[in-house]
């Protein structure tokens, strides 16, 4: 019988030159395609926000360089996110912005070899200014030469970065709202950026050694995950773009065997990608394919859309819900470089609690 089909006409969309974004996306909802799948993402996110979601975002692609930095710093500040996972690219530009520096429109169609002679760097159809980051080398070296002698956590090194250049940067951004808020930020290939190369020419230089316990940072995100559901709370996801970050935030559910126990996997997920599947590569894969690897509940309830990350979390930063303080997960970042999660008037400090 075909009715059981034909259940919800298509609504066909009316142009309105006056229309809020957010009648804009209502409107999407009731059409077909990835405009569709859009607002269906957006309120599954929402939805997430209502019920309480410890939710772990992995951002990867360029979106500091062209423009969205405020956009990932409002997931932070407006707590619609507990966890950020990121790479190491992402925040040296935001770094730079934080000093005061910019990023210029530009022209696909330039010519890369009078780029390269003028120390202009290019991001598709964005500009860079080199001697950015050789204006910031400086402050870097001030700030890792004061940490502490043993090994840091990715989520430890850039809390302390964030504090420090809150106290010296012309403009917020991604590092300071976190710093702020004390949002745990994590990046898994920290090494692959100018970020990373920093460091080696800190050692190369002066002899300061740095060096990243980023096993530490796999335990924490699984400790995190694991006290979420011992309080009766469940984890989701939040994926722009693919890359390491992506898969940081949900293996941390599969990570649990590091304890002799085992997850429920995430219980809900959106992501914006434009990646496809057919490669077999992680950055294309559906939420699906992570049910295979116990990423995801089996019962998960996600929405995917395939619309570039830059916009959607333009879209995001100007439409969900918010949170406050006591609606989520607080956390303090310790002297001895552990993470203490603060819920419902208790501490639990992780590596204490978890023996790691």
């Amino acid at each position: 019988m075909s009715s059981e089909f034909l259940v919800h006409p298509v609504t066909r969309f009316e142009p309105d030159a006056g229309a809020s974004l957010r009648s804009l996306i209502e409107a999407l909802a009731r059409t077909g395609g990835q405009p569709r799948r859009l607002a269906a993402a957006l309120a599954l996110w929402d939805r997430m926000i209502e019920r309480g979601r410890v939710i772990f975002c992995s951002v990867a692609g360029a979106p500091v360089p062209l423009g969205f930095g405020p956009a990932i710093a409002s997931l932070v500040d407006q707590r619609r996110i507990d966890v950020l996972d990121i790479t190491g690219a992402q925040l040296t530009h935001d770094l730079l912005e934080v000093i005061g520096s910019s990023h210029f429109q530009g022209r696909v169609d330039a010519d890369d070899r009078a780029l390269a002679r003028a120390d202009v760097n290019r991001f598709w159809d964005t500009f860079g200014d080199e001697a950015d980051y050789r204006r910031v080398e400086p402050m870097i070296f001030e700030f890792a030469e004061a940490l502490p002698d043993r090994p840091l956590t990715t989520r430890e090194y850039i809390y302390r970065m964030g504090m420090f250049f809150s106290k010296i940067g012309s403009q917020a951004g991604i590092l300071t709202a976190a710093a702020a808020h004390r949002i745990p930020v994590y990046c898994p290939a920290i090494g692959d950026s100018v970020l990373g190369m920093d460091l080696g020419f800190l050692r190369a230089e002066r002899g300061k050694r740095v060096v990243f316990d980023v096993v530490q940072d796999v335990l924490e995100m699984s400790a995190i995950v694991l006290l979420a559901e011992e309080l009766e709370l469940r984890t989701a996801t939040a994926i722009f773009g693919g890359g390491a970050p992506r898969n940081h935030i949900q293996q941390s559910q599969i990570g649990s065997y590091m304890f002799s126990t085992r997850s429920k996997g995430h219980a809900e997920a959106v992501r914006f990608s434009i990646e496809p599947a057919e490669t077999g590569g992680l950055s294309g894969s559906t939420i699906s394919e992570g049910i295979s690897w116990k990423k995801f509940d089996p019962q998960v309830e996600s929405a995917e859309v395939f619309l570039d990350s830059n916009l959607s979390l333009a879209l995001a930063a100007s439409l969900l819900a918010t949170r406050g303080p006591a609606d989520c997960f607080d956390f303090r970042h310790e002297d001895d470089g552990t993470l203490t999660v603060l819920y419902g008037g208790a501490a639990y400090n992780l590596s204490e609690k978890y023996h790691f």
